[in-house]
């Protein structure tokens, strides 16, 4: 009898916040003067990378007990003297394995007459920063690679910037947010133009926090592309509170395990279903899974909602290409082990950035699932899988240095019918160092 007849997963769970929301939630503090209080701030050492980095430009960050919805938890007070008051930093802006860390970060002072240099891990190393630097560059900002062009680390002299238009051929939460951190810097306008529809938590924060913004729409071949506009912000904004909602990315995890394990019952409760994010949820809800939207409601002007799963029969393959694969490219992994243990064939296509995150996912996934006995072969953008009932499992499962491929394996060893050892899971807390915890208490 294989794990996934004696497994069960049952009760509920609040995954930590949103990596991406605590990102900006930080970030966008030094254009305050004044303190901000964030809740449910993440725990990921990924957001510790960006409260390091900003208290190196000044900011005051630290960690209160409170009172929230009548329970006692603990908020991030961050003091700000607004963006004006960031000075030479003494040291280096060390952005650890976090992508958004440095590119956020080098949008923010690509407008300050200082010079500030960044690095980052081996992996971060690694992974492409001209997407980034060389827009701000048109803008007006100085950069040196110091090692290898296109790759931390290096250094960035910030200047007076402009106002520029720019098409990216990227679809990238992150870029785009560093560009329009620069544009309210810049002298005139900055327009941010993507080639399809990503995370709206800029937006939705923006609104939020009063910090002025337009939309523009441009009808081609029967698509509609969003243009975000900036100006240059005249006025700090007001000091704000926001309550981080739970991450989907953190959520995916379980959704797919709980889908899996028959009998299982899970409520994950207070999810973020920002419209960019939810691939997890409509790429499963595809495949059949049994799961279900409750409570939906907004706070801090991101939706949110109790997500349901039960486990279902055996759930079916399908095809995951094109635009949609920028409201889930993180959660990929594990809906390729979702794929593996489906009926019929599960295909991804367009995900070519897949291969350079922390790892090369594409190939490290598709390795992984050879190695559990799934039946994959590797495409330049994506993989085709074709599922079956069981497993065998019983290997080491590579993780690469990479979270969520350590975390996806986790899940297999769940469902492989032995168990799967993880060569490292140090690399978890990347993006949640509880998840075994979690994981473990979940289970029945």
């Amino acid at each position: 009898m294989n794990n996934r007849n004696k497994i069960i997963l049952k009760g509920q769970l609040k995954v930590p916040g949103d990596k991406s929301i605590s990102h900006r939630a930080l970030i966008f503090s030094t254009f305050v003067k004044g303190t901000n209080k964030i809740w449910n701030l993440s725990p990921a050492h990924d957001v510790n990378s960006t409260i390091n980095c900003l208290q190196a430009l000044g900011l005051e960050i630290q960690m209160l007990p409170g009172n929230i919805k009548g329970l006692s938890t603990t908020y991030h007070s961050v003091l700000s003297n607004g963006i004006e008051s960031i000075r030479q930093p003494s040291t280096l802006l060390f952005a650890g394995n976090s992508g958004t860390t440095m590119r956020l970060l080098s949008g923010l002072v690509a407008g300050l007459p200082f010079t500030f240099n960044f690095d980052g891990d081996a992996s971060l190393r690694k992974r492409p920063m001209a997407r980034v630097l060389d827009p701000l560059k048109a803008m007006g900002a100085i950069v040196e690679y110091k090692n290898q062009k296109n790759h931390a680390p290096f250094s960035m002299v910030g200047s007076s910037l402009k106002g520029s238009s720019f098409e990216l051929p990227v679809a990238s939460a992150q870029i785009q947010t560093a560009l329009l951190l620069a544009g309210l810097q810049a002298n005139g306008e900055t327009t941010v133009e993507l080639p399809a529809t990503v995370r709206d938590h800029t937006q939705r924060l923006f609104k939020y926090l009063n910090i002025p913004f337009k939309v523009q729409i441009k009808m081609q071949e029967e698509k509609n592309f969003e243009k975000i506009v900036v100006t240059k912000l005249t006025k700090s904004i007001e000091p704000f509170e926001i309550n981080v909602p739970a991450d989907i990315s953190s959520a995916a995890f379980f959704m797919v395990a709980a889908s899996c394990l028959k009998n299982s019952e899970i409520e994950l409760l207070d999810v973020g279903m920002n419209p960019g994010r939810i691939l997890i949820v409509e790429a499963l809800k595809k495949m059949g899974a049994n799961i279900s939207i409750e409570k939906n409601r907004e706070e801090s002007g991101e939706p949110i909602a109790n997500v349901r799963v039960r486990g279902n029969s055996l759930l079916q393959g399908i095809s995951i290409n094109g635009s949609e694969i920028a409201s889930g490219i993180d959660e990929l992994p594990i809906l390729a082990l979702a794929g593996a243990f489906s009926k019929g064939q599960f295909s991804v296509r367009d995900a070519e950035e897949l291969r350079v995150k922390e790892s090369d996912r594409i190939s490290a996934i598709v390795q992984n699932l050879k190695l559990i006995g799934a039946d994959v072969e590797e495409v330049k953008d994506g993989f085709d899988i074709q599922g079956k009932t069981s497993l065998a499992g019983g290997c080491i499962w590579k993780s690469y240095g990479d979270h969520r491929l350590a975390m996806t394996g986790l899940i297999a060893n769940l469902l492989c019918d032995q168990p799967v050892q993880i060569d490292d899971l140090d690399c978890v807390s990347i993006s949640y160092p509880n998840f075994v915890r979690d994981l473990e208490y979940l289970r029945q």
